[in-house]
Formats: C-alpha cells, structure tokens, sequence
C-alpha cells in the first residue's frame, strides 16, 4: 500500500497530472473525484467537483454564504454528497484505488471528508491525493510525513517526467 501524493503551487499542473494519470491506468478499480475552475470571462470564479464517473456539483463559488475560503462560499452539501459519496463507495466495493483532488483548505471544511480521508489512511488504502504546497492542516501534514507516501512536488518543467513516475508507481502497487 501506498500513498501518492501530489504537491505544488496553483496552476502548476496539479489536476491535470492525476487526470492523465488515472486516464493511462486502464482496467483498474477506481474511485474518486477531480476538482476543476470555473472560470467566466477569463475570471475564477468558482470550483466544481467531478467525479471519475463523470458526476458533477459545485464545490465553491464567488459570493456570499458560509462557511469561506478567501472570496469564495464552499458547498458543504454538495461536497459531502459527491466527493465524500464517492470515496464511501469506494471503501464499500473495495476499490484499488482513491484519486482525491484535492486535499485543500476548501475540502478540509467538512468533517466527513476528513474521516474518509483519515479512513482510506488507517486502512492503507493506495491513494492518489493532491495536497497544498503550504499547509498547517493535520490530516495534510499526515498525508505529506507518513512512511508509505510518496511525495512529488510539480514543476511545469518536470510535469512529464513526474506524469511517468507516478503513472509507473500506480501501476506497479496495483499489480501486486
């Protein structure tokens, strides 16, 4: 079992690298979701969850409501429907494999995605995760220090050769 764990600065290709990644590991049981921008005239604003079956909800949008991150009100409801649902399943019909994009500061807001997180963890479950490059979080730090992650920090020039390792380290854990 291991933890692939996936760092860097926004936009530094973070979301596109575990999609490609979980697009080349064909005929693997997979669970998870993706979270993408939401962008309007060139302007951000908002974030959306996908799941890997194509499922899709708000996750956070410009404006008011609670609870915030910066500028942006997250869907709680939305989140623990999708992401935390998917996750469940996940551990329901033993999938081989968890992609979470992402563990942020937004996701961090809900309880349940935590213990699902924390539960994937403690049953040592392979988990491709994104995390903050910066991050005083717990669960985070747990992810980035614990002795079964693998830690790769994203670098536009580095994206191929980081897309190759993780996609092989996948491959290989998941082979065993």
């Amino acid at each position: 079992m291991s933890f692939f764990i996936i760092t860097g600065f926004p936009g530094s290709g973070k979301t596109t690298l575990v999609t490609e990644v979980v697009e080349q590991l064909t005929g693997v049981d997979k669970q998870g979701f993706v979270t993408v921008e939401i962008r309007e005239r060139g302007s951000r604003q908002g974030f959306d969850i996908i799941t890997l079956k194509g499922r899709r909800g708000p996750l956070a949008r410009v404006g008011s409501g609670s609870p915030r991150v910066s500028k942006y009100a997250v869907d709680i409801p939305s989140l623990e429907q999708l992401g935390v649902g998917v996750l469940q399943e996940g551990l329901q019909q033993d999938a081989s494999l968890f992609v979470v994009d992402e563990v942020g500061k937004m996701e961090l807001l809900s309880d349940r995605f935590r213990n699902v997180i924390s539960q994937i963890v403690d049953e040592g479950r392979t988990l491709l995760a994104t995390v903050p490059v910066k991050s005083g979080d717990s669960l985070v730090q747990r992810l980035k220090e614990h002795p079964s992650s693998e830690v790769w920090h994203v670098k536009k020039k580095r994206f191929d050769e980081i897309n190759q390792q993780v996609t092989q380290g996948l491959q290989q854990e998941l082979s065993e």
